[in-house]
């Protein structure tokens, strides 16, 4: 196909995009924007004809995982920024039909003054819901797959399939009888999402942010009352997370301005009735006052928490409303649309941690141990998604250097091996290594029974090649 034959809405790439990551740059071809579902079909259809493969996107801030690259060279790029409709907002049943371009920030504001609202990230207010979610991203309040209820994809064949009880009308009243395939396209490659239904959070009356600093040299105790708090929770809680734990080994090293290696952070918001929510308050304020090294701990009032004070983003957070600001300080920039730009890079990896305290600081001895090798810093977290799992957030920032890259880079491979020996496999991966975390998370792993899917929703393989699922290996 030639340029003048290209559908409208298409622009050729110029030169190879930034990327926060660092990651190795692919060729490109051709960026579509598509605004609605058939114009999606349309692209895959002439994909299967042509037999270039396309790479759906839905914002493209999938920061420090390869931003808006594919995976593999020679794919154009499905962008589904201008497929931005919230279809469905149902105020009685409590969730909402977003096309992939829809925001955080648009459905947060549509939601205002509501009885519901987002479980919203603490990553960029622009970022896309349905992007967020099918890649298995955490909420504040709860694993933003739990927000999952059902999605429209269009396949490699070009049929239309809709999963998790949507009908033809683009609204569910429930799952209905038989298999639902919903988690199948969930970190896939069998289809381009074009809609999904996700679940909000009832508004409650109170919210409250518990947010306790402990010194470093606190490390295991504190990871103790973690885990003892988890197993006394109740469901209204918010995620609870251990975080703001930096790493930084001897040297001359990138970290953020706003790093503080000598203390780390227990946070967690408590969402329901006044009462209740005092009465679990108490509880964790109990167990975490017991805990030594307790350098601080305040519960705060989300609603009534003024813009002055240094946890008012994530008090922001904590009541659904999404925000940049922690984005731009982390990364010394003023508007999201430059941190692929940064001046510093920043590289994740994404391990599963089990919920036990032997398990936490292994993990948390393992990167260290190999970020002294590699004189590389890094910032750990741990959000707690069940009373047996946690997913291990772990940022690498380093310097926009060739020799800085490289050593982030290795470490990101050398970690997850590392992890891999230890019972950690990666929960998500990065473009670079998405297509082997699935065969590398155990020695007799087949994914046949996938590939088999692979093929008969998309025989020609040209949705998204590389991502997760590699048939024939």
């Amino acid at each position: 196909m030639t340029t003048s034959e290209r559908p409208a809405g298409a622009r050729v790439h110029d030169a190879q995009p930034a990327d926060l990551g660092g990651h190795r740059a692919r060729a490109v071809g051709t960026t579509h924007f598509p605004s609605g579902t058939e114009e999606v079909r349309q692209h895959v259809l002439s994909a299967a004809r042509s037999g270039i493969p396309v790479y759906p996107l839905s914002t493209g801030r999938n920061w420090g995982m390869g931003s808006r690259s594919p995976v593999v060279d020679g794919c154009d790029v499905l962008d589904l920024s201008k497929m931005n409709s919230v279809r469905v907002l149902d105020m009685d049943l409590g969730y909402a039909v977003v096309e992939p371009g829809v925001t955080q920030r648009q459905l947060a504001e549509l939601l205002r003054g509501t009885p519901w609202m987002l479980n919203v990230t603490a990553g960029c207010a622009d970022a896309s819901i349905v992007g967020n979610t099918v890649d298995r991203g955490d909420g504040t309040i709860r694993a933003r797959a739990e927000d999952l209820l059902g999605l429209e994809v269009v396949l490699g064949t070009g049929e239309i399939m809709t999963t998790g009880g949507l009908d033809g009308t683009g609204r569910r009243p429930g799952i209905v009888a038989g298999p639902d395939l919903t988690r199948a396209f969930v970190q896939g490659n069998l289809g381009v999402v074009t809609a999904m239904a996700i679940g909000l959070v009832p508004r409650p009356e109170t919210i409250s942010l518990v947010h306790a600093t402990f010194a470093e040299t606190a490390l295991p105790e504190a990871i103790g009352a973690m885990v003892r708090i988890t197993r006394q929770r109740i469901a209204t809680d918010g995620m609870l997370r251990l975080k703001d734990l930096f790493v930084v080994p001897d040297g001359d090293v990138t970290v953020p301005a706003t790093a503080d290696p000598g203390v780390f952070t227990i946070q967690v918001p408590l969402l329901g009735k006044h009462d209740a929510v005092r009465v679990a308050e108490g509880r964790i304020r109990e167990t975490l006052s017991a805990t030594g090294g307790l350098a601080s701990y305040r519960s705060l009032d989300a609603a009534a928490t003024p813009s002055s004070d240094p946890l008012y983003t994530r008090t922001l957070f904590a009541r659904g409303i999404p925000a940049c600001s922690n984005v731009h300080r982390g990364l010394g920039v003023t508007e999201c649309t430059r941190v692929d730009q940064a001046s510093m890079g920043w590289l994740m990896f994404l391990p599963a941690v089990p919920l036990a305290q032997r398990s936490i600081g292994t993990a948390i001895r393992l990167f260290r141990t190999e970020a002294a090798r590699y004189g590389t810093a890094g910032m750990l977290e741990f959000n707690v998604i069940s009373q047996h799992t946690t997913n291990m957030v772990t940022q690498i920032p380093f310097a926009r250097e060739p020799e800085a890259v490289e050593r982030a880079h290795v470490l990101r491979d050398v970690l997850r091996w590392s992890f891999l020996r230890a019972g950690f496999p990666p929960y998500r991966s990065n473009i670079d290594h998405a297509p082997r975390e699935l065969a590398d998370r155990s020695g007799s792993y087949r994914d046949d029974p996938l590939g088999a899917l692979k093929r008969l929703w998309d025989p020609t393989g040209i949705i998204a090649p590389g991502r997760y699922l590699t048939v024939d290996r």
